[in-house]
């Protein structure tokens, strides 16, 4: 498989002001759902964590097993503070994590990378189970969607990496603010 043309998500030029522009938006995004305290404190640290782990894996391709255990690490300690999830959800949404992009990687021979897979158990131990399910959903949906455009647009072809961490990102925030909600929703329609 080969390597995107290097920079697709953000160009070499805007390098860490981008990053920085991402991040203040995000922040942005936590206040205006008028998340506060300690919930606030968690999207804060998350936020930071989601937008650096996107930003290296766009450049890299890689997603860094150090970021893994420090996003992991902080989710334990704002889990004990009780501000995110139940510990049940918790563990039972890192082992969903886990075992789904797993079970992803084994099914498509590679195409998802370990630190994928890593980063989905971190997730879940974030958001739970419940937020995780619409996270990861999102996370699929919008890489596809910007594959086929890539693909249409002749950017890349079939045999071509695309770094799937900035999705997962995406999908990790938006499950933050919403995800339970959007399970509700869901379950609702059954």
């Amino acid at each position: 498989m080969k390597d995107l043309p290097g920079g697709w998500v953000l160009t070499k030029e805007c390098g860490w002001k981008g990053l920085f522009g991402v991040t203040i938006l995000a922040w942005g995004g936590l206040l205006a759902f008028e998340l506060s305290g300690w919930r606030l404190a968690g999207g804060l640290t998350l936020t930071l964590g989601l937008t650096v782990m996107g930003w290296i894996d766009s450049h890299t391709g890689l997603l860094p097993d150090r970021g893994n255990i420090i996003l992991a690490a902080l989710a334990l300690l704002f889990l004990l503070m009780g501000t995110t999830v139940t510990p049940v959800h918790a563990v039972l949404g890192c082992l969903l994590g886990g075992c789904l992009l797993l079970l992803i990687r084994c099914l498509s021979r590679g195409g998802l990378g370990l630190g994928d897979v890593k980063y989905g158990m971190v997730l879940g131990l974030w958001l739970g189970w419940r937020a995780l399910l619409p996270a990861l959903l999102l996370a699929f949906v919008s890489g596809g969607l910007v594959a086929g455009y890539l693909m249409a647009a002749k950017h890349c072809g079939r045999r071509h990496c695309l770094p799937f961490g900035p999705f997962l990102s995406l999908g990790g925030y938006v499950g933050y603010l919403k995800g339970g909600e959007l399970w509700q929703a869901y379950q609702s329609c059954f």
